[in-house]
């Protein structure tokens, strides 16, 4: 791919992490598709992490055949909604260990905590093949998994003990960021996971995402944006308004 994105991966990826429903594809036993909402989350990486049940046809479907599409959505409130972006992932599902992906679905959907435990529920996350991300007239784009999801290894080794931490020391700026940065009521703000792009703030069954400036990749990047987003809620001032 030559010359610049009109719809870039970093943003398409920030458009799929902020989503709390998707539109499933997956393929019937004769071939038809089919069409279901569903709950999503995303792993450290980006990749769609799905809580299904037995019971669901997509759920016999990808049993049978792991391929599927998920489309993450951002309607306008009015007007023409083919004009809101979105953006459609295809793929395959497998399934996964509670231990790899609860904690930041429930992050995303504290209510599913009722439900997550049952036996005939289970977490499935799709390994991405190729991403088509369509933000309005003349913004549409195609791309492979690998510019879409790059590899967050280092975030992901370390991203349990920065929510332990920040939880446990930096409770202030925790409020401080749901407050001045996201426009919530101050209080009881928890932070339930983070990865390259933001991270997910919980407060009992109510959540909040804050999304980034810019991807970080490395401690050392994450270190030094909490840091800098930590002074500049201190002080409103700060941000953009002072030299």
């Amino acid at each position: 791919m030559s010359g610049r994105r009109s719809f870039s991966a970093g943003e398409a990826r920030s458009l799929l992490r902020r989503a709390r429903t998707a539109t499933l594809a997956t393929l019937n036993a004769d071939g038809t598709p089919y069409a279901s909402l569903v709950n999503v989350a995303c792993s450290v990486q980006g990749w769609p992490v799905i809580l299904i049940s037995t019971l669901a046809w997509h759920t016999r479907n990808l049993l049978a055949d792991p391929r599927a599409s998920l489309m993450a959505a951002e309607i306008p409130p009015e007007g023409d909604a083919l004009t809101g972006p979105r953006v459609t992932i295809m793929g395959r599902f497998s399934k996964i260990a509670p231990e790899a992906a609860g904690r930041r679905y429930l992050a995303r959907h504290p209510a599913a905590e009722l439900y997550a435990g049952f036996g005939d529920f289970a977490f499935w996350q799709m390994q991405p093949e190729a991403a088509h991300a369509v933000a309005g007239f003349g913004r549409i784009e195609t791309m492979g998994a690998e510019e879409m999801f790059p590899d967050a290894a280092e975030i992901a080794a370390l991203e349990a003990g920065a929510v332990d931490h920040m939880n446990a020391d930096h409770d202030d700026a925790i409020q401080r960021f749901a407050e001045k940065l996201l426009g919530a009521a101050p209080g009881g703000w928890r932070i339930a996971a983070i990865d390259p792009d933001g991270m997910d703030l919980r407060r009992g069954e109510e959540t909040r995402r804050l999304d980034f400036p810019a991807p970080v990749w490395t401690a050392g990047a994450l270190r030094s944006l909490l840091a800098r987003l930590g002074a500049e809620t201190r002080d409103p001032t700060i941000a953009g308004e002072t030299s």
